[in-house]
């Protein structure tokens, strides 16, 4: 297990942006008061975590030209996997979370339901946000482990066209939303296996959301 180790961390130093939320995220939820309960203090860091990366990605994604969306897709590429992983476990627990967080704001007589409320909201809206845009940048990743690309096929007649973050947020949210992948094909094996991966997380996703919006609900009346 130690040998993976560093292979681990090698992995993180390639996505410096979630290395840098990740440092943050920790801090604050070590910050808060230990009066806060433990899973309270941990949804907290949570959303620090993700909504900062999520920032940060996005800035990197529109400043982001032809070239340097390569290098970076092609930098990732090897641990692209690992990280994708660790982060949909992660948002599965942070929705784990959400449920203890919820009973806290239905306690009879509980003071202060609205935080709670509010917690879990942005851990919803975080989580859900996170991981069709882990899959943008691994699809990205899969993408141009080949020198012209590969696995996706989009519409555009001008053989000249090279996909920007765009395109891969428009394949990775159109798959997260309608569990299809529109007007863009997909061309090998790798590429499937990885829109089905989202498909089926993306389904259980929106079927935990629509379950926690009732339940926001019935907490709220």
């Amino acid at each position: 297990m130690t040998a993976h180790v560093p292979r681990l961390a090698a992995h993180l130093r390639a996505h410096p942006r979630l290395l840098a939320a990740l440092v943050t995220g920790m801090a604050a939820a070590w910050l808060l008061p230990a009066t806060s309960a433990l899973i309270t203090r941990s949804l907290i860091g949570w959303n620090v975590t993700v909504w900062l990366y999520l920032l940060l990605a996005g800035l990197m994604m529109l400043q982001a030209d032809h070239l340097r969306l390569r290098r970076i897709a092609v930098a990732q590429a090897e641990g692209a996997a690992t990280v994708l992983f660790i982060v949909i476990v992660a948002a599965m627990v942070s929705l784990a979370g959400i449920v203890v967080e919820l009973s806290a704001a239905k306690v009879p007589g509980a003071r202060h339901a609205l935080p709670h409320i509010a917690l879990a909201l942005a851990t919803v809206a975080g989580s859900w946000l996170l991981v069709p845009t882990m899959f943008a940048l691994t699809y990205a990743s899969v993408y141009w482990r080949t020198p012209h690309g590969s696995g996706l096929r989009f519409p555009e007649a001008d053989p000249a066209f090279r996909p920007d973050y765009g395109d891969f947020l428009y394949v990775a949210f159109t798959i997260a939303v309608a569990s299809q992948t529109a007007d863009v094909s997909i061309t090998n094996p790798p590429m499937r296996r990885l829109v089905l991966l989202q498909s089926l997380l993306s389904f259980l996703f929106n079927t935990a959301i629509l379950a926690f919006s009732i339940n926001i609900a019935a907490s709220m009346f």
